[in-house]
């Protein structure tokens, strides 16, 4: 008896114990879990509790702050980290004044869409000297000051569309010397001052949706040389004699660089033409055609991209986005149904109407031709040219394409930028077969399913930039046959397949920059017309000629910059290409990384027996364009092709 008393003793003993054991166990861990979290709010700062999430990756801070009644920015405290994008936008700022983010200083995107700011006093982007790319989009904005953007010596990118803008003073924008996106769609302008753009390096200009009527060449358009992306449509114009310089202008610049059409609205007689179509003579029937005529030099350089440092842009870019966008093509806001503007008339609409709401787009209908059949979470208006609709689904939380119902009517453009969806399915586009563009940029895509795309036979431009996509395959893109621009820049890609543009043969416009890529797969570009190629900010080392290079023959403009290009024996042959292209088709220099004895050198700059010294076996060609190519360019003589 004693024996079994004492068992069961020591089984309790033993019981008791683990049970302490196991709780201390706990505890342990349970500080542990509190003592990071600490540690996490006391190296990014104060913000970054549940009020704003945030998310370190790549080196960069994402501070969520969107939609918290945030009234003012006395409610927040800077984050504790080097670079970081703040996002505010849909909070209740009213007004922004001095030096509210005098402590800003890591900011490098800012997004303050969708608050309900009205003005923006002298300094009150001070501090923020790191600040590439602003977003001011969906406020009530009026008037842009001469000091409005004082501060912001490095901003890059600027979207203030979608405000109540009439005036901007003539010096607003000549302090941003490094800016090259300007997104001004859906404001209130009826003229812009001489000398506007005249220290900006403006590549992407969207002017839609305003109340213009001319544009002169004198003190606007010859400041506008480096333009690479131009929006003009849905401005009331006035083609008469004063708009034959912008009639010189548009066919003295790349014929790609003009995005949509320029609609006639007055007089009467050349209501609805497009002005490209429009002869001199019918603009300016009784006075000296020569008198208003613009002669600008010729060719007139468009020597730009926009770039700026990787992000996850919940911008681009962006509250009301197109892109940086990019940007990159850059975004497109969404249309305010409440806002009332004065738009072209409706008689006779331009063939894109972009974000336009219903009113102003079926004005004088009493009956729908079509179904108006439109998301509930979405916005949508009629394009009354091919009886299409234009949906707009941007920044609407949408996490899965099928999440729209009831499905849109014979939908020509669908803009789904800005929200949550990680995976395009092969369904989600089965009843869009007229579809022209679709925006899929900075949402979280990472999986897009074989052939996804394959009914959108129409279609001419796919935004699938700021995503989380790593490799492109042929099945991406079948049934693409008549795409024409593809923007794919900020994602994580690593890996090319063989062929995977074989089913886009209509490709002019690629954007690959700021992706992860190291190398190209032979005969990559074969079959293709492309006239602009971004690779900016990847992992190139060195380009092959053969196979590669050489099968770019229609080029306007590549881009090869901020690639750690080796220049060693490898790298010659791309020497000897690059130094035949014609002036202005190279963007920015190509600088070389290693060797360090030729690091930050032009690769053109440094001489072939330097980089190797058997470089005299290497004879390269720069391939002959087509005889209807534009602009034309000579052929130099060559023979093999490293």
């Amino acid at each position: 008896m004693y024996a079994c008393c004492s068992t069961v003793t020591l089984e309790q003993d033993l019981n008791k114990k683990m049970h302490i054991w196991m709780l201390q166990t706990i505890a342990f861990a349970l500080t542990s879990l509190v003592l990071s979290w600490a540690e996490s709010i006391e190296y990014y700062g104060e913000i970054c509790d549940n009020a704003c999430p945030c998310e370190e990756k790549d080196s960069i801070l994402t501070v969520s702050c969107e939609n918290r009644g945030i009234i003012s920015l006395f409610e927040i405290s800077p984050p504790r980290f080097p670079v970081y994008h703040l996002l505010l936008s849909g909070n209740l700022l009213n007004r922004l004044y001095p030096n509210q983010f005098v402590n800003y200083t890591g900011a490098s995107i800012l997004h303050l869409g969708s608050n309900d700011i009205q003005d923006i006093e002298t300094g009150a982007f001070h501090g923020l000297r790191g600040l590439r790319r602003l977003h001011l989009n969906n406020n009530k904005l009026e008037l842009l000051r001469d000091d409005t953007f004082l501060g912001l010596e490095s901003l890059e990118y600027l979207q203030v569309d979608y405000n109540y803008i009439s005036v901007i003073e003539p010096n607003a924008f000549s302090k941003l010397h490094l800016l090259q996106v300007l997104i001004l769609n859906d404001n209130l302008l009826s003229s812009l001052p001489n000398n506007l753009f005249r220290f900006v390096p403006l590549t992407h200009l969207d002017l839609r949706g305003n109340r213009l009527k001319l544009l002169p060449y004198v003190g606007l358009l010859q400041h506008m040389d480096k333009v690479v992306e131009l929006q003009l449509e849905e401005n009331p114009w006035n083609c008469s004699c004063e708009l034959i310089a912008l009639k010189d202008w548009l066919d003295s610049i790349s014929y790609s660089a003009l995005v949509g059409d320029v609609v006639c609205e007055t007089p009467f007689r050349l209501h609805g033409r497009d002005l490209d179509e429009v002869s001199k003579q019918e603009l300016c029937p009784r006075r000296l055609i020569s008198d208003y005529e613009m002669r600008p030099q010729t060719p007139l350089s468009t020597t730009g991209y926009f770039h700026t440092t990787p992000a996850s842009v919940n911008s681009v870019a962006t509250s009301s986005s197109a892109v940086y966008k990019s940007p990159l093509k850059p975004p497109k806001g969404t249309r305010q149904p409440n806002k009332t503007r004065v738009r072209p008339t409706s008689r006779l609409p331009s063939k894109d109407l972009g974000y336009s709401n219903y009113g102003p787009s079926i004005a004088y209908q009493t009956k729908s031709p079509v179904p108006l059949e439109c998301p509930t979470a979405c916005t949508c208006n009629l394009q009354i040219s091919d009886l299409g609709l234009n949906v707009n689904c941007q920044e609407r939380k949408i996490e899965s394409i099928s999440e729209l119902q009831p499905k849109p009517y014979n939908p020509k453009k669908m803009y789904l930028t800005e929200n949550y969806i990680a995976l395009v399915r092969r369904a989600d586009f089965v009843d869009a077969t007229g579809l022209d563009l679709l925006h899929l940029g900075n949402n979280r895509i990472s999986v897009i399913q074989d052939r996804a795309f394959g009914d959108l036979t129409n279609l001419r431009r796919l935004y699938l930039n700021g995503n989380r996509i790593e490799r492109l395959s042929p099945e991406l893109f079948y049934g693409l046959q008549s795409l024409q621009y593809l923007f794919l820049q900020y994602n994580v890609i690593r890996e090319i397949e063989a062929g995977t543009f074989e089913s886009v043969p209509n490709l002019q416009l690629l954007f690959l920059n700021n992706n992860l890529l190291r190398s190209l797969p032979g005969n990559i570009f074969s079959g293709l017309s492309l006239y602009r190629l971004s690779l900016r900010s990847n992992h190139f080392s060195y380009l092959p000629v053969s196979g590669v290079l050489d099968q770019l023959k229609s080029l306007l403009q590549i881009d090869l910059h901020e690639n750690p290009w080796d220049c060693t024996c490898d790298v010659v042959g791309m020497k000897l290409w690059l130094e035949q292209l014609n002036t202005g088709v190279l963007v920015d220099q190509v600088i070389c990384e290693s060797p360090k004895k030729f690091a930050q050198s032009d690769m053109r700059a440094v001489r072939a027996e330097l980089l190797c010294p058997d470089y005299s076996d290497i004879v390269v060609s720069t391939p002959t364009p087509s005889p209807g190519q534009l602009p034309a360019r000579t052929t130099p003589s060559s023979s093999t092709v490293r």
